[in-house]
């Protein structure tokens, strides 16, 4: 195999494919991104069994057709700290050659052939969502997920299809995320599965090269597996696949709690600078900020044993009953970095019940208070 192909371009895809390949295998081959290099085109594979990418470069030119199997993450290095505009690559046996005008390269591979197939975007079964609309639903639902894995369907996201609208939900037991939007689909179509956390952070990085935000990703959701495919920047193509997971998610909307009789409408901007500095005298063992709503008033207190305490005060608009709640900051800064409004609206009901961050109709965010004994 030779090809000569854009430096930059090849760099950010093996990364993708770097972020998928897994060091810790007994199989040497799946810390390894397969490159296929055929007249019209060059293909790059990666996949831990679990989840797998698909590659199509297009700013190539092929002077010998072949396979390598060359190890992920050592190329990427290679290919970052490069400055030329491209590389060429050249394969002999196990053997793969990278040549820039200032830098030539030497790294072992291993066999092609000892390399599992990736699977192919099927050719019918898809639907179509939105780009930037995937993207926001991701943003406001990934960092929901749990992480430890010992709650195996807890480490990924609900997608629930519905003819023309998808629901992604996440949680961890302490906060649920939920947010609505809408795809194409056929009529009456309804799908649900879990798709691992994983897969959902590399299909976040790859709607970052797309070409147009506005366009239109397919997503094909069978029984076992999820695919989604779109163009690049770079003029190629890409596809995510992945196993779902195995598991029962919680029925989210009995997690929801609908009999709130206090409501307030926050600033995003300044209610989450005011989270943030009531949080700079936390730790671990006083993982709390105390949140108190009163008169058109709004205080933030927190305080921790050999560190001090903080208070800070905005105005509100609320007339309601004083009410204190006590919540883990950090929970509240995570939903707060992915708000895309001006305002949300904060209700509640009592100091021991679950809050509830809303923006519009189609995002909820649940957050469990903190104990105080």
């Amino acid at each position: 195999m030779k090809v000569t192909c854009d430096r930059a371009a090849l760099a950010h895809w093996v990364q993708a494919a770097a972020a998928v390949a897994t060091l810790r295998s007994p199989k040497p081959s799946l810390g390894c991104v397969r490159i296929e290099a055929k007249p019209d085109r060059m293909t790059l594979l990666a996949t831990d069994l679990e989840v797998g990418i698909r590659i199509g470069l297009a700013q190539i030119e092929v002077q010998e057709a072949g396979v390598a199997l060359v190890p992920a993450e050592r190329l990427h290095q290679i290919l970052r700290e490069l400055d030329a505009d491209s590389v060429t690559l050249t394969t002999a046996g196990q053997e793969t050659e990278i040549v820039a005008p200032s830098a030539r390269f030497k790294i072992l591979g291993d066999d092609p052939a000892d390399f599992p197939n990736v699977p192919e975007f099927p050719k019918e079964g898809a639907f179509e969502v939105a780009a930037d609309d995937l993207v926001s639903m991701i943003r406001r639902t990934l960092f929901a997920t749990a992480k430890e894995h010992t709650r195996y369907a807890l480490n990924g996201v609900l997608w629930e299809l519905d003819g023309s609208s998808l629901v992604l939900v996440a949680t961890d037991g302490h906060r649920l995320s939920l947010v609505k939007g809408k795809c194409k689909a056929a009529e009456g179509e309804k799908k649900s599965a879990i798709v691992p956390s994983k897969a959902i952070a590399l299909l976040e990085r790859c709607l970052g090269m797309i070409p147009d935000a506005n366009a239109a990703v397919r997503v094909a959701l069978t029984e076992r597996e999820i695919l989604v495919e779109s163009p690049s920047t770079d003029g190629g193509t890409w596809t995510v696949y992945s196993r779902l997971v195995d598991g029962h998610f919680p029925k989210y909307e009995d997690l929801i709690p609908k009999d709130y009789d206090k409501k307030v409408s926050l600033p995003t901007e300044a209610f989450h600078a005011a989270v943030r500095r009531a949080a700079l005298l936390t730790n671990e063992e006083s993982r709390g900020v105390r949140i108190e709503f009163g008169p058109k008033e709004l205080i933030l207190r927190s305080s921790a044993p050999e560190m001090g305490e903080a208070e800070v005060r905005m105005p509100v608009e609320y007339d309601g009953e004083k009410i204190e709640m006590v919540f883990n900051p950090l929970y509240l800064v995570d939903v707060l970095k992915v708000m895309e409004g001006e305002e949300f609206q904060f209700s509640f009901k009592s100091a021991a019940k679950p809050g509830l961050i809303s923006e519009g109709r189609t995002f909820k965010y649940v957050v469990m208070p903190v104990s105080v004994v």
